[in-house]
């Protein structure tokens, strides 16, 4: 009989506490403050490095608004749904307000009319902004009635210069909230909390401080490898222990690039599927037969594209210039 995945380490979970977030959450309420008095709010951006709980504070923080007001809220994986109108059509669904359908060629001035209608004003988390087709979507949320957007990022100066300069500056007078990779007896402290608020027994001394120097600061693969061993170690009937780490580790690994390749589109979806394909192939080859496949594609979008694939582990890349190559996970292993 297969053991279940205890909640608390589930990975999109919003825990109840945010250990060493604090600071953060601080500022992120502090931006969010004047929604409390009926006010609009400055447009906030979020960044830092893949695991550093960027995700889980926004969501802890627009939860704990939600509590306390009549806010609407919405969070839209940007990696997933990119266009203006599908962005804005997710939004109203995520909120509970979409009411009605409209033409295509309409569309997203429609779904944002609906936004702007709403009886309260909506906090939208776009999370993985820097992923936004339509550059200029957000100059259209900042003119908006009643949307404060709440932009999710890797690289905060690399997402203000994709956008025109009054719209790049328009993001820097609201707060940006940087938050840094996670240190490892910072690790510890996050995935002792997830065993306490599971009441998760059988782990022994040393795993969890494993756990985290393995995952190099990195919140979500820590969290990914605790699930692995908890589960392996119930299906074994043992405890818990360092020696299990190494068993579970690429397991884990895998599990995330499961998470992440099911939250791709077409376009990476496509370009992991030709590497795959190949095992190893030259950048160069690689570009022509997505050209093919994908034409509509600049060569700036390709190259964002596997900048995704390869932050999330779904491939590696090797080399520089005309010779990087690109490799299948399965074939690096």
């Amino acid at each position: 009989m297969s053991t279940s995945v205890p909640r608390v380490l589930e990975l999109d979970r919003v825990p109840e506490r945010m250990p060493h977030r604090d600071a953060a959450l601080g500022q992120l309420a502090n931006a969010l403050d004047p929604l409390r008095s009926d006010r609009p709010a400055y447009p906030i951006c979020i960044s830092g490095p893949t695991g550093a709980g960027k995700t889980a504070v926004s969501r802890f923080a627009v939860r704990e608004l939600r509590r306390e007001t009549a806010v609407n809220t919405a969070h839209v994986d940007c990696l997933r749904t990119r266009s203006r109108a599908a962005i804005l059509e997710e939004a109203l669904v995520d909120a509970g307000l979409k009411t009605r359908s409209s033409p295509k060629a309409d569309a997203a001035s429609s779904y944002l009319a609906q936004l702007e209608d709403a009886d309260s004003p909506i906090v939208l988390t776009l999370d993985e902004a820097e992923h936004i087709e339509d550059e200029h979507l957000p100059h259209v949320l900042f003119e908006a009635d009643g949307v404060t957007p709440v932009f999710v990022v890797h690289e905060y100066e690399r997402f203000a210069a994709r956008l025109d300069a009054a719209t790049s500056s328009r993001l820097r007078t609201g707060p940006h909230i940087e938050l840094k990779r996670y240190s490892q007896s910072e690790l510890v402290d996050i995935l002792q909390s997830r065993v306490d608020a599971g009441d998760l027994s059988g782990i022994t001394d040393g795993t969890l401080e494993l756990i985290a120097d393995t995952a190099a600061g990195n919140a979500r693969e820590a969290i990914s490898i605790l699930r692995e061993a908890y589960v392996e170690g119930k299906a074994r009937d043992e405890r818990v222990t360092p020696a299990l780490i190494a068993d579970v580790r690429e397991p884990a690994m895998e599990s995330i690039r499961r998470y992440n390749v099911e939250r791709l589109d077409t376009p990476h979806r496509l370009l992991k599927h030709m590497i795959d394909d190949a095992g190893e192939i030259r950048a160069g080859e690689l570009a022509d037969r997505f050209e093919v496949e994908y034409p509509d594609a600049h060569g700036r979008d390709r190259r964002r594209y596997l900048n995704v694939l390869v932050r999330y582990g779904c491939i590696r890349k090797q080399g520089s210039g005309r010779g990087t190559r690109y490799l299948s996970i399965a074939q690096d292993g």
